[in-house]
């Protein structure tokens, strides 16, 4: 008997935590689809209309310099940049993460 109130109780909280869980989802699902849309462009606009490349050659945190596109995992740390500068104006813009 006890399974069946357990069972009883389950299904209870996930019917209650359902929205929940869909509002988290929805939500996941909107980052990922912005990094993954910035990561097939070739550049990004600045606050001041600039252009910021985001293909070059970049130096990671772990002091490893590699060639490619930023949104890039490092080979060494597998980190990925989480800030890029533009170098008109100075702003340092966050990116979405990859998550």
């Amino acid at each position: 008997m006890a399974s069946m109130n357990d069972t009883l109780i389950d299904s209870v909280l996930f019917i209650f935590a359902s929205p929940i869980l869909l509002f988290q989802f929805a939500r996941r699902a909107r980052e990922r689809y912005r990094f993954f849309r910035l990561a097939m462009e070739p550049q990004m606009l600045c606050e001041c209309s600039t252009p910021i490349s985001l293909v070059g050659l970049w130096r990671c945190s772990c002091s490893f310099t590699y060639k490619g596109h930023l949104l890039r995992a490092c080979p060494v740390c597998q980190t990925i940049p989480c800030v890029v500068r533009c170098y008109r104006c100075g702003v340092t813009t966050k990116l979405p993460e990859a998550s």
